[in-house]
């Protein structure tokens, strides 16, 4: 194997924390003047899941991430990044609790929760913008589904991802205020981060 691929890990993981972050900010503020902000905030935070599991995967060993690889007739040296680039594909958004599963053990454990939200993105992307309180969907997704997970990966935060879009969302309580009203439970690992930002700022 290629000796860039061993990097693949660490910035799949970057990366997706990046746009969970980008997720958290669009939902959590209004979209007035940001058309569709919202719905952005779907796509992103589905996005940025099958990101970060793929990380996790790819922690593992990085071709795990694939469903296909190249071959050795189409591949003249050792499989370069730009080899799997062109000739590989990565597993879909559904297939990768089971993949995460098999590759690490892990269990997901709002799993249907984790499969109907990527319903929802495809439906967004693929069809049209359905009328639900998608800020709230996003956010519950973000906060209850991976939050858990990305803290059990690599005791990181999403949130602190956010903080980079606008330093606010945290510090003046707008991130929370917004799980309140939307009645959006509110896992250990999220009330320790925010705990920890009020000390801050003590």
């Amino acid at each position: 194997m290629h000796p860039d691929t061993k990097q693949v890990a660490d910035h799949m993981r970057d990366f997706g924390l990046s746009v969970l972050g980008r997720a958290i900010y669009d939902a959590t503020f209004s979209e007035h003047t940001r058309p569709f902000a919202h719905a952005l905030s779907v796509v992103h935070a589905a996005h940025g899941a099958e990101i970060v599991l793929k990380a996790r995967i790819a922690q593992e060993h990085p071709l795990l991430i694939f469903s296909k690889l190249p071959s050795q007739s189409s591949t003249s040296g050792s499989l370069s990044i730009t080899e799997l680039f062109e000739h590989g594909r990565s597993w879909e958004f559904d297939e990768l609790p089971n993949r995460l599963w098999a590759s690490t053990g892990f269990r997901i454990q709002n799993l249907s929760e984790f499969q109907t939200f990527g319903k929802l993105r495809n439906q967004i992307v693929h069809f049209a913008v359905p009328d639900v309180d998608l800020s709230r969907e996003a956010l519950k997704f973000c906060i209850e589904t991976m939050e858990p997970i990305v803290h059990s990966f690599w005791t990181e935060s999403a949130i602190r991802r956010a903080e980079e879009w606008d330093e606010v969302i945290v510090a003046d309580g707008y991130l929370e205020d917004q799980l309140k009203e939307a009645g959006i439970n509110v896992p250990a690992c999220v009330a320790e981060f925010f705990e920890s930002r009020r000390k801050d700022k003590t």
